[in-house]
């Protein structure tokens, strides 16, 4: 037991000497009051997150998986736009996604709205029972958004 203390001890003093540069100095996070304003768009279906890591910066992106009660993708696209819009979302000129916009209540803060094939591409993974859901009806899902926020400030 004292060998295992004394190990432990040992261990503890060299790592704080190290410049421990596997260990993130920043994590940013988007603010709960603009996810929740986000949430407020549409019935969410499930809701996960990615957390990739930049040069020592972790940065949260939510990601929302949003059912818009539309006939199809596109109907839903305009209505999440749309009600976003009201909540004081503003979208930004073209980009590589269906819609992207910024926020003018929650500076540095933006949502992309895209399609369910999008969540691979933003390394999220669905909760079991979410993905095993998905599966059972690709069709349903086809007419669902994904919304991911993301946040430059700390």
């Amino acid at each position: 037991m004292v060998k295992r203390l004394l190990a432990a001890l040992c261990l503890l003093v060299a790592v704080s000497g190290c410049d421990a540069a596997w260990l993130p100095e920043t994590v940013i996070k988007v603010d709960p009051d603009a996810l929740a304003n986000v949430r407020s768009v549409g019935r969410v279906v499930t809701q996960t997150f990615a957390d990739p890591i930049y040069e020592r910066t972790v940065q949260v992106i939510e990601i929302l998986v949003v059912d818009m009660r539309a006939a199809d993708f596109p109907e839903a696209l305009d209505l999440a736009r749309d009600r976003l819009e009201q909540l004081g979302w503003n979208e930004v000129g073209p980009t590589d996604v269906p819609v992207q916009m910024e926020s003018s209540r929650w500076k540095g803060t933006t949502t992309r709205l895209g399609s369910v094939e999008d969540l691979d591409s933003l390394g999220a993974q669905l909760e079991p029972a979410a993905e095993k859901a998905l599966q059972a009806d690709p069709k349903k899902w086809e007419t669902y958004i994904v919304v991911s926020l993301s946040s430059v400030n700390e």
